[in-house]
C-alpha cells in the first residue's frame, strides 16, 4: 500500500521562476495495483515519482509504503523497497561493469556488504535463469559489458534488475519512450510478466494513451500537481483514446496550455 499525502513540492521558490510542481496531491495504491499515469508537460507526474522515490524530498506532506512512514528516509535507503527505470535506457546500469556485476549490485541493494566473491557461483546460475526469461540471449552474456548492449537490452536488464528483490513499489517513468515501437512493446510485455508474477504495486508514467489505456489497471491524470481523473479497472476498460481526450479537455477548461505530447502521444 503506497499513500501520499498533501505532497508540496516547489522548484526555485522565492525566485521569479519558482514553479509549484505539486500542489498538495492525495494518491492512495492498493497492494498490486498497475496504475498508469499520464498528464501534459509539467503536471507533476516525474516530480511525483522523485518525491516517492526520495531523489526529490516534497516540501511537505507525508508518504507511507507498506505500513511504514518513509517521509523522511533518504534515498538509499528507500531503494531497499523501490525498484525504478528511467525513461533513458543508460540511467538503470553501469556501462563499464560486465552483466553479471550489475545484477550482483541489484541482488544486493540494502543488504550489508564485505569483502566476499564478486559473484558466486550459486548467484551466477540464478541471473542466467532470470535473463532467460527475456529471450535475448544474454544468458550467455554475463561477461560481456553493459556499455556493449543495445538500448532495448540494457532496458530490458535495467527492469529485471529493478525486480531481482521483488520490490513494494514499482517506479517506470516512460521507460519505453526512448525506444522503438517493436522494442517498446517487448518492454511492455516484460513489464506485465514481472508484475504480474510479483504481484508488485506498481507506477507506470506514460505520454501514450493507448498504452495507459491497454496496460494496468487504473489510470490517473494529473494536471499543475493535482490529480484530476482517476479511473478504476472498470471505468478503465471502457475508454477510448478520444475519451480521454475529450475527459481532459472537460477537466482543463479554460487552460489552453495542452502539450501536444499528450495529444499525439
Amino acid at each position: 500500500m503506497l499513500e501520499t499525502s498533501s505532497l508540496i513540492k516547489f522548484f526555485g521558490r522565492g525566485t521569479v521562476n519558482e514553479v509549484l510542481a505539486l500542489n498538495g496531491l492525495d494518491l492512495a495504491v492498493g497492494p498490486g495495483e498497475f496504475v498508469c499515469i499520464i498528464g501534459s508537460n509539467g503536471a507533476g507526474k516525474t516530480t511525483l515519482m522523485r518525491c516517492i522515490s526520495g531523489s526529490a524530498p516534497p516540501d511537505s506532506g507525508r508518504t507511507t509504503l507498506d505500513g511504514r512512514d518513509i517521509t523522511l528516509w533518504p534515498e538509499h535507503r528507500r531503494a531497499t523497497l523501490i525498484g525504478r527505470v528511467f525513461q533513458d535506457p543508460l540511467a538503470g546500469t553501469c556501462a563499464s561493469m560486465t552483466i553479471e556485476e550489475n545484477m550482483a549490485l541489484a541482488s544486493r541493494r540494502g543488504k550489508k556488504r564485505g569483502f566476499r566473491a564478486g559473484v558466486t557461483r550459486t548467484e551466477r546460475e540464478a541471473f542466467r535463469e532470470s535473463l532467460s526469461k527475456l529471450h535475448l540471449g544474454l544468458e550467455g552474456r554475463l561477461s560481456d559489458q553493459v556499455g556493449l548492449l543495445s538500448g532495448g537490452q540494457r532496458q530490458s536488464l535495467t527492469l529485471l534488475m529493478a525486480n531481482l528483490l521483488t520490490p513494494k513499489l514499482l517506479l517506470l517513468d516512460e521507460h519505453t519512450a526512448s525506444l522503438d515501437p517493436k522494442t517498446a512493446s517487448l518492454i511492455m510485455d516484460l513489464t506485465c510478466q514481472l508484475v504480474d508474477e510479483g504481484r508488485v504495486t506498481t507506477l507506470m508514467i506514460t505520454h501514450n494513451m493507448q498504452q495507459a489505456i491497454s496496460y494496468g489497471n487504473r489510470l490517473i491524470m494529473l494536471h499543475h500537481g493535482r490529480i484530476i481523473l482517476d479511473f478504476n479497472e472498470r471505468d478503465k476498460a471502457r475508454l477510448t483514446v478520444q475519451d480521454l481526450l475529450q475527459h481532459f479537455h472537460s477537466a482543463t477548461s479554460g487552460d489552453n496550455q495542452i502539450s501536444d505530447r499528450l495529444v499525439l502521444g
